[in-house]
């Protein structure tokens, strides 16, 4: 991960006592950022509360680490306020992968807004690594859909039936293929563990996992989920294989999925996609899709407990 400038302290994990105040700390300081983290009863294989103290014992700096579905970890981080802090967040960057590690996680994310330049050169510095700049768009449920167009004898949109996992495992593999959307991502885990992680992704409401057949063949997935905790519904996946892009179809599917949402009362639908992602983009805003917010992500692969021993 590179060396580290000297740091004047040591990290630590919260006591008890201090682990609410840590928490907020590293949600900016916002309880209401905080709120899902704090409800959640602590427990060491899922949750990593780390601190930095000044030379008086006060709260510097904190980070949380959270335990995802997909062998995903989440790292939150608080707002470096200089240059000089640097050393001191990357200290927390590589302490929680190290946490990450013993939760057995494959991954550790992290989403940066892109002007905070101290805490994206802590988290480089601490072993993370840039892989996109993530638009965040959203479409409301009032806004107007286009007419699907006339039944075609190659194309058919179903919803998955939940029960071919294989097929669908596949099926995101080539859709992976030459992805413009955060390239290298997919191959940090396995497929198992991504569909994992959208499987576990707000609620999982069939209808609205829709598969797109050409031609005999499934060739794109578009996965929609319930947030409740953000009163919205997520475009949580969407992809092609390589041969069916660029004809079309991605359209269509999209339209399917804006079709049975129409005055949706669930809220808005809302999505990530890498800004480097053209097609994708402009797919989006032809739909109506407007950005919100924008953030850095960053990564790093984590080495298992058992891949270290041997």
């Amino acid at each position: 991960m590179g060396r580290l400038p000297p740091a004047d302290q040591e990290v630590h994990e919260a006591s008890d006592s201090l682990r609410e105040e840590a928490i907020v700390l590293a949600f900016g300081g916002s309880r209401l950022r905080a709120q899902r983290t704090l409800e959640r009863p602590r427990d060491p294989s899922r949750e990593a509360v780390l601190v930095l103290r000044d030379g008086k014992g006060r709260l510097q700096h904190a980070a949380v680490l959270a335990r995802a579905p997909g062998r995903t970890a989440l790292l939150t981080m608080s707002p470096l306020r200089g240059a000089a802090d640097r050393p001191r967040g990357a200290l927390l960057v590589r302490e929680a992968i190290g946490a990450a590690q013993r939760m057995d996680a494959a991954v550790v994310q992290a989403l940066v807004e892109p002007l905070a330049k101290d805490d994206l050169a802590a988290m480089e510095l601490g072993g993370m690594h840039a892989i996109a700049t993530l638009a965040y768009l959203e479409r409301p449920a009032t806004s107007e859909c286009r007419s699907l167009p006339p039944s075609h004898a190659e194309i058919r949109v179903i919803p998955w039936d939940g029960k071919e996992r294989g097929l669908l495992e596949s099926l995101l593999s080539q859709t992976y293929v030459d992805s413009l959307d955060c390239p290298g991502l997919a191959e940090m885990r396995t497929t198992r563990d991504i569909l994992d992680g959208h499987l576990a992704t707000g609620i999982l409401d069939s209808r609205l996992w829709l598969l797109l057949e050409w031609r005999g063949e499934t060739v794109g997935a578009c996965f929609v989920s319930e947030i409740p905790s953000s009163r919205c519904l997520e475009l949580v996946y969407f992809g092609l294989i390589p041969r069916a892009r660029g004809i079309g179809l991605g359209r269509i599917l999209l339209d399917h999925a804006l079709a049975l949402l129409k005055d949706d009362a669930r809220g808005p639908l809302a999505l990530a996609c890498d800004e480097r992602n053209t097609p994708a983009m402009r797919l989006y805003a032809s739909r109506g899709f407007a950005p919100r917010l924008r953030r850095v992500a960053l990564v790093c692969t984590v080495a298992s407990e058992r891949t270290t021993a041997s």
